[in-house]
């Protein structure tokens, strides 16, 4: 048994919870047939493509790599993808200062290669006296980190759209335009 409300007679509630009631019983009952919302499938804009293509490439990670814990106590992390290279520096657990750079506005890449660890600066227009920089990276992560930025730089100066081309072809190639070769 369903418990009533009761609303005072002068209250605009009680008016539209008979009119509601009554709609129901009718409906209930098949008197009436209840309005199936058809919901048109939105035209997508050519913008609105665009953003959710670049979105979605944005989401593939092309490299990532992050610095050795006894030499950081919260290890940084650098990340490439299609789109933009971000750094985050950990101060603390949880804490972290991002910094996201669309990769076409990266203007030079360089790397501190020792025996074991490695570091890489990268200079953009946004911070040209103060180039972000990561430390302690593995060897192997801040050689092959340079070479795809600067493949990456070398492609977007040249106009090449690297939007199609699959992750491990691109991987290749960019590694292989960015590789400097000296004497």
């Amino acid at each position: 048994m369903a418990k009533r409300i009761k609303f005072p007679d002068s209250s605009p509630d009680s008016v539209l919870d008979v009119f509601e009631a009554i709609k129901r019983a009718f409906i209930h009952r098949g008197l009436f047939r209840q309005r199936a919302e058809v919901k048109k499938k939105a035209e997508k804009s050519p913008r609105q493509k665009k953003l959710e293509s670049v979105t979605r490439k944005s989401h593939e990670i092309l490299f990532k790599a992050d610095t050795v814990f006894p030499f950081t106590l919260f290890p940084d992390t650098v990340t490439l993808d299609r789109e933009k290279v971000s750094f985050a520096k950990r101060f603390f657990f949880g804490v972290a200062q991002v910094t996201s750079v669309p990769v076409r506005d990266i203007l030079s890449v360089e790397a501190d290669i020792g025996p074991f660890f490695g570091s890489v600066h990268t200079s953009s227009r946004f911070f040209i006296t103060s180039p972000k920089s990561v430390n302690w990276l593995k060897r192997g992560d801040a050689i092959r980190l340079q070479r795809l930025l600067q493949g990456y730089i070398i492609a977007h100066e040249q106009e090449i759209n690297c939007d199609n081309i699959k992750k491990e072809k691109l991987l290749a190639l960019l590694n292989d335009l960015g590789t400097g070769r000296t004497g």
